[in-house]
């Protein structure tokens, strides 16, 4: 029956410890756990406990069917335990007797078993079954978690020669130094009285703290042994536990949070669980800053850690850093403080703090961090805008000047080579070509329009020609509006396609040039 209560406490503490990891920053926060479930988590069964039961087989136990009862209460607490607990079973009356002493198993009969058909016992020599407890828990390899348990439904009554003939003096001494001396990571010690008057009392002045539970009718002793059970099982999971009660949940700022860019900036802050056993969540998460022109947003939560697990949450900056300013580089910087904080609870926090009896503080660590603001808030791309659109007029205006200054070619000229030879050359294009086939003169050269001035109207021909096409020949004139030049040889004379339009000829001299 035990192994099936332990193996429904293992199903229950797995389907606990899913719902207590959950996904990050899920809508739903898992359910405060059970104590069944924190001990299965823990593994509270795999820490071994050390029992010591001295039960009193003294005549009086016969009464009202007392010690068979007891013996059917201890079936039912062994039962509880874990089978890599150490038992002891002590019976005491004209002495003291270990008549079991090895791990509970998962036959409580058979340990049980073990105790006497009857109670028979003439005395009930209390202090030496205190004796006996001490002894045993001071055996070599014995656990760290310790329970001791009396018994009895009667008084201190030892027989003659015995080492405690009274409930005080030195040897009773002796035994409350050997007490104090354990070095046990817990031990608890329960005095069960089975009548209205007992020696119950007296396991208190051997064992500090020990606690004497109300006397108690033998069909309540079931219930009653429940709590140094509960209590046995509490101190292992606080064994298990360490200080990780104490532990919380570490945030971690990226690196980019050292200094952030106007606008909106996306920061991904890990949160880590420092704890290595109690699963922690993180509930109504936010961010303050110092600064109103600052806004900082983060998902409220809840965010759900497993023991020692991550996640990571989003945090939105958004810094508004002003206008732009006239100058081309104008940077504006500033600096704050961003604080995350939140609530950090566990599903396991009402055990903790009220089987357990833990302080249950965590909190967020490393949730402040300095950030310095820095932006370019100058007109510079305004500025390399306007150069590049100066740069383009400047462009268009060298254009239209250079096509100013070398208008297009228009009319007639008339060529006479040095033979005597004439013919009519049509001018069109900014360029024309000198050549016998279009002029009939041997050699090369051009015919270009110009004017001095983009404010000129007058316009005149530039004529350039080489009787025998070499650079060292070449001969240059300028020719208006019905004028005649003469170079090489040839003589060319402009015929406008306008007539009688001379633009200034009478100043111009045809000479060669």
């Amino acid at each position: 029956m035990g192994s099936v209560r332990r193996t429904a406490a293992g199903f229950l503490a797995t389907l606990a410890a899913l719902a207590a990891v959950g996904l990050p920053g899920g809508p739903v926060t898992a359910a405060p756990a059970t104590g069944d479930e924190v001990y299965a988590a823990l593994g509270v069964n795999r820490v071994a406990g050390d029992y010591v039961v001295l039960v009193d087989v003294s005549r009086s136990m016969r009464e009202g069917r007392r010690y068979e009862r007891v013996k059917a209460s201890l079936r039912s607490f062994l039962a509880a335990l874990a089978p890599d607990d150490r038992i002891a079973l002590v019976t005491f009356a004209d002495s003291a007797r270990v008549v079991h002493d090895g791990p509970a198993g998962r036959s409580p009969d058979q340990v049980v078993g073990k105790l006497p058909r009857t109670a028979d016992g003439r005395h009930t020599d209390i202090g030496a079954a205190i004796e006996t407890s001490l002894r045993l828990l001071n055996r070599q390899g014995t656990p760290q978690i310790a329970t001791v348990v009396l018994l009895t439904d009667g008084r201190h009554d030892p027989p003659a020669g015995s080492a405690y003939p009274f409930e005080q003096g030195y040897a009773w001494n002796q035994l409350a130094g050997a007490g104090r001396s354990l070095r046990k990571t817990s031990l608890n010690a329960y005095a069960v009285p089975l009548a209205g008057s007992t020696g119950a009392p007296l396991l208190a002045r051997v064992y500090p703290g020990a606690r004497i539970l109300a006397p108690a009718s033998i069909d309540r002793l079931g219930a009653q042994l429940e709590q140094p059970k509960s209590a046995a099982r509490a101190a292992k999971a606080r064994s298990v536990l360490g200080d990780d009660a104490a532990h919380g949940i570490q945030v971690t700022w990226p690196a980019a949070t050292g200094r952030l860019d106007g606008g909106r900036t996306r920061l991904e802050v890990r949160l880590r669980s420092t704890a290595t056993r109690i699963p922690l969540v993180v509930d109504h998460l936010a961010v303050r800053s110092d600064r109103p022109d600052l806004r900082v947003t983060v998902p409220a939560g809840p965010v759900e850690l497993p023991p020692g697990g991550t996640a990571t949450v989003p945090v939105t900056v958004e810094w508004d850093p002003g206008p732009r300013r006239v100058a081309p580089l104008s940077e504006v910087t500033a600096s704050t403080t961003l604080s995350l904080s939140g609530d950090v609870g566990s599903p396991w926090a009402d055990v903790l703090t009220g089987d357990l009896g833990l302080a249950f503080p965590p909190r967020l660590d490393g949730g402040v961090t300095s950030v310095s603001l820095s932006a370019q808030r100058g007109s510079l791309g305004w500025w390399v805008a306007g150069g590049v659109l100066l740069l383009a007029l400047a462009g268009v205006g060298w254009w239209g000047r250079r096509r100013r200054l070398s208008p297009p070619l228009a009319g007639t000229l008339r060529v006479r080579a040095p033979g005597g030879e004439e013919r009519e050359l049509p001018l069109a294009g900014r360029r024309a070509a000198l050549t016998a086939g279009s002029a009939g003169l041997p050699g090369y050269g051009e015919v270009t329009a110009s004017r001095s001035s983009a404010a000129s109207a007058e316009i005149r021909l530039v004529i350039r020609y080489s009787p025998d096409g070499s650079a060292a020949g070449r001969q240059a004139g300028t020719c208006g509006p019905g004028e005649t030049v003469e170079l090489g040889g040839a003589a060319f004379t402009w015929r406008p396609a306008a007539p009688g339009r001379r633009g200034g000829v009478a100043s111009v001299s045809g000479t060669a040039r």
